[in-house]
């Protein structure tokens, strides 16, 4: 199955808050001090974007952190993303896929895709071809594309779960009906394979699988 197209790869960028108004800096710190979760989230993204204060990482993976331990799911995918990537705190994959998880227990699409790729892996927690499968399936139940055909892959290649090409099949055409070219290139290439009844099938299969998929 050399013609697929491969994983794609970890997601790393920190989801931040817009700041369409102008923010009381000194409120919103006597409140984050004190404990409230969403100034702390919030101040952390003014940090990382740098917006209305200096930009410091540093800064903001203390605000995440202080949120995250709260648990504000944003929070949790931004410090996680941070010790990923080594900004504002020293690389620890293995804290990184803590926070990923705490983050997709409470059903972020991002965190689930993240972790599933760690599993995938083994970066930052034993690698675990379940694990994988299990997480991807949430985030592609969730809409997400790239989850979609992470999962799809690893049903046509056997990636460490029983190969199935009609369940990959399947991922591929949901990955390519949200505009992926891989998926599409990826469901093109199965369809190539199929005769006439077995393509009706496995087009009927996707369309099953389309209706599951949150909108």
């Amino acid at each position: 199955m050399s013609k697929f197209a491969v994983l794609t790869a970890l997601v790393v960028a920190v989801t931040c808050l817009a700041q369409e108004e102008k923010v009381d800096l000194k409120e919103l710190e006597k409140k984050a001090t004190a404990g409230d979760a969403q100034a702390q989230m919030t101040l952390g993204s003014l940090y990382d974007q740098g917006s209305g204060v200096e930009q410091d990482r540093r800064k903001a993976a203390l605000w995440f952190t202080k949120a995250a331990e709260q648990g504000v799911r944003e929070a949790q995918f931004n410090i996680a993303t941070m010790y990923a990537a080594g900004t504002g705190v020293a690389k620890d994959e293995t804290k990184a896929a803590a926070w990923l998880e705490k983050a997709a227990a409470q059903g972020s699409p991002d965190a689930q895709f993240n972790l599933a790729n760690m599993c995938a892996t083994g970066r930052g927690t034993p690698k675990s071809p379940d694990k994988a499968h299990d997480w991807y399936e949430k985030a592609a139940l969730a809409g997400m594309a790239r989850a979609q055909f992470n999962l799809g892959l690893m049903y046509v290649q056997g990636q460490g779960i029983p190969r199935n090409n009609l369940k990959g099949y399947a991922w591929f055409a949901a990955a390519a009906a949200d505009g992926d070219p891989a998926a599409r290139q990826n469901r093109d290439i199965i369809e190539t394979k199929l005769n006439a009844e077995q393509k009706a099938m496995f087009q009927k299969a996707a369309k099953e699988l389309a209706e599951k998929i949150k909108k």
